[in-house]
């Protein structure tokens, strides 16, 4: 018995085989796709991803409730699946340890930082909102205060997020400041001097840097210039700003 070979329709050769042997024509492996999430499709089918058992996986959700993250999103889903399931791969049990880990490192960091008063504070950002501005910023050197928006999840409604060099770095609540783990030691001295008295950072700002501390514009009338912060933010604000 000879096995015969063809290119196309063309005749190129063939080759004697025994009887009962098998021949095989085609070699079964992994497709070869265009579309590299087809590639991560095949890796998850055929990879051995079993799910591990953890006994103390209730204490840990408990844990991640008592320091606040039973609202975060990761959080939230891996509870359900725990619920569901009964168990968690070992790679998302290791991200939610991670997870209360950075919790605890950040309240311990508030707690070393003391209470800040932020009475002053939010008198600053009242009298903005009644005049109509919907998302009011205050800057002061490289730390901005802002309000949550209507976005931003219901626990932190009442929060002051602060902002460090444009770089988010925590958020004051419950009259304390809460920081990150990207937060510099010098932030929590800035905000009590903040916190103490708005107005004189904001001339100390204006003074200092030749913008307004609430819109963050040049200054170019003199006499902004000499108080420190523009006409028409004073007005939404409720600072003095001096005779015309």
């Amino acid at each position: 018995m000879n096995r015969q070979f063809y290119h196309y329709d063309k005749f190129v050769g063939s080759i004697p085989i025994e009887n009962k042997t098998v021949v095989l024509t085609k070699v079964i492996e992994k497709p070869k796709y265009r579309y590299s999430h087809v590639d991560a499709e095949w890796t998850k089918i055929t990879s051995d991803n079993h799910s591990t058992k953890d006994d103390t996986l209730d204490t840990l959700f408990e844990d991640l409730k008592k320091y606040n993250q039973d609202n975060n999103s990761f959080v939230m889903k891996m509870a359900f699946v725990y619920g569901k399931n009964n168990s968690l791969t070992e790679k998302q049990i290791e991200v939610l340890k991670k997870i209360l880990k950075d919790a605890i490192a950040n309240q311990s960091r508030s707690e070393s930082q003391g209470s800040i008063s932020v009475d002053k504070i939010r008198e600053l950002f009242s009298t903005p909102l009644e005049n109509g501005l919907k998302y009011p910023k205050f800057t002061v050197g490289d730390i901005t205060l802002s309000l949550p928006t209507e976005n931003s999840a219901s626990h932190n409604k009442d929060a002051i997020y602060v902002r460090h060099e444009d770089v988010y770095v925590g958020k004051i609540l419950n009259g304390k400041f809460m920081p990150t783990s990207r937060c510099d030691a010098s932030v929590a001295d800035k905000l009590l001097a903040i916190a103490k008295d708005p107005m004189s950072e904001a001339i100390g700002h204006g003074h200092l840097h030749g913008n307004c501390s609430m819109c963050r514009k040049k200054l170019s009338d003199p006499r902004s210039m000499k108080v420190g912060y523009g006409e028409i933010c004073a007005d939404k604000w409720g600072f003095p700003w001096g005779a015309k």
